[in-house]
């Protein structure tokens, strides 16, 4: 097989593989709307809801469910074929690779192509670091500018001296609570670490946004439990401003947790946010996470007493 043709059919397989990421990616989007849908369902219902209503909610939850499902069938199939495509590419390439070598040998100046290849690519790779650096470097200073008014809007609002309360600020989205998220706060609390968590810190009547702002002044330290839903609500988008308003200020105070997201995920979400190493529950049991959180925390208030600091 020639070069010209190996190249074009790594050209249409790299085409497929670009579509099936597209594909999948529409789905991504799909589940995450279906998972804001149940969650409004749920929220709407209260001890006032009818029967014939709370049914008919029931119901459209169960769809919602149920498209879940089907586009977590979809995505599967979809990966199966991003599997096979990329195990045919590379075959492809080594094709190349081999198709390459043997013209190197009956041609002289195969050599020079050779170098200027490998020139083109390092250009071409250096161009895009450039342009993920100028992205990164834009994000920072978007967060500089926007966070700087969230710090100063927070302290005002709140009439609240720097003394700490917390060692840990829990950062989530509800979706999370029940698989991730309660049984993580509950943990940390039992190995003596002072959380700030909604359900054990928010009581009926008080104001929401007051008492985010509290627990955000008021704690040492503050993880940010990033998810697909995590990425989608407007509050936790405030609470973590916060964090980088304080982190842009000198105090470095975010604990990343990432929660069935990928790098690329967290890169879209916030470039920033992907350069921080990161825990994963992928990777590490609620255990070894609570574990790992606490030994931060103790580290550095052991660290600040030492220095005179709280």
């Amino acid at each position: 097989m020639s070069i010209s043709t190996i190249s074009s059919n790594i050209s249409r397989v790299q085409k497929e593989i670009a579509d099936i990421a597209h594909k999948v990616s529409l789905e991504t989007k799909k589940e995450t709307a279906c998972q804001i849908r149940i969650g409004q369902i749920q929220r709407s219902i209260t001890k006032n809801t009818s029967d014939s209503l709370r049914k008919s909610k029931a119901s459209e939850i169960e769809r919602k469910q149920n498209e879940i499902a089907n586009i977590h069938v979809k995505k599967a199939d979809l990966a199966k074929k991003d599997s096979d495509k990329t195990g045919k590419l590379l075959k492809l390439k080594q094709d190349l690779a081999k198709e390459e070598e043997k013209e190197r040998k009956k041609h002289a100046t195969s050599a020079e192509k050779e170098r200027k290849r490998l020139v083109d690519l390092e250009k071409r790779q250096q161009k895009e670091q450039l342009a993920y650096q100028k992205k990164l470097q834009i994000e920072i200073q978007n967060t500089a500018r926007m966070t700087d008014i969230v710090e100063k809007n927070i302290v005002h609002s709140s009439g609240l001296s720097s003394t700490v309360e917390y060692d840990l600020f829990i950062s989530h989205a509800s979706e999370d609570k029940d698989e991730f998220v309660r049984s993580l706060a509950e943990m940390l609390e039992n190995i003596g670490v002072k959380v700030w968590y909604d359900e054990f810190t928010l009581k009926v009547g008080d104001s929401l946004r007051k008492k985010i702002d509290h627990g955000l002044i008021k704690s040492r330290f503050g993880t940010v439990i990033l998810s697909s839903s995590f990425c989608s609500k407007e509050w936790t988008q405030y609470e973590l401003d916060s964090m980088v308003a304080r982190e842009m200020n000198g105090h470095k105070m975010i604990l990343p947790i990432w929660h069935k997201v990928t790098k690329n995920d967290v890169l879209n979400f916030s470039p920033a946010l992907a350069d921080k190493v990161a825990l994963n529950t992928s990777i590490d049991s609620i255990e070894e996470i609570a574990g790992k959180l606490a030994e931060v925390i103790l580290e550095k208030s052991i660290t600040k007493k030492s220095s005179g600091r709280l």
